[in-house]
């Protein structure tokens, strides 16, 4: 019997020497495991079915993913920049600009429904977790330099970064139904910014 071929013409398990990945895959691979969490939730999700809707193998996606959690860490979670400040200064709107960022990322209903299994998977799996905090330190370097707060020792996320991020975790995980929308931005921007020097604050 000839080996198993994927739709990229390789053989299972082995992948071409030199040969770039084929980005087509790529996307119908991303685009298939978004559409399925939606409709089958992350603990029912499984890579063959992945397969099947991206019309590819599964070894197609373990030689771009170690498995599930990486793949799906890489589906939902998209990177996002803090975005630069209209009124450069204005501490408020720096930190609504942070907030609003956090908001972006964690609500859409992929995301909802994939997280609380995606922690899981995450906090079981050193790799993976680096890869996650890196995605989100990345994100917010500018915000640093900008606020002016760094790291404390070990740290990978600023604490500001944190209490928003994990509010808006706490929300999706144990609230399940709370929304994150522009009145809860406006809330933690008021929130935050109240517990700052007046002198810190501009236009608050």
């Amino acid at each position: 019997m000839a080996p198993e071929r994927d739709s990229e013409g390789n053989r299972s398990g082995q992948s071409a020497p030199g040969r770039p990945r084929d980005g087509r895959i790529d996307a119908a691979i991303i685009a298939a495991t978004r559409e399925l969490i939606l409709e089958t939730g992350y603990p029912r999700l499984s890579l063959s079915a992945i397969a099947a809707r991206a019309n590819t193998t599964t070894a197609a996606i373990y030689r771009r993913w170690s498995g599930k959690a990486q793949l799906v860490h890489e589906a939902v979670l998209f990177a996002e920049s803090v975005p630069v400040s209209d009124h450069p200064g204005d501490m408020r709107d720096e930190i609504r600009a942070l907030v609003e960022t956090v908001r972006v990322i964690f609500d859409r209903p992929e995301v909802r429904l994939a997280l609380p299994g995606l922690i899981a998977d995450t906090v079981a799996d050193p790799e993976l977790h680096t890869m996650m905090i890196a995605r989100l330190a990345g994100n917010l370097t500018a915000f640093e330099s900008r606020f002016g707060q760094e790291r404390r020792g070990d740290d990978q996320l600023p604490m500001l970064a944190e209490v928003v991020a994990g509010t808006a975790i706490f929300r999706i995980l144990i609230r399940r139904d709370a929304a994150l929308d522009s009145t809860w931005v406006d809330e933690m921007t008021d929130m935050i910014t109240k517990s700052l020097p007046s002198d810190r604050v501009e236009g608050a």
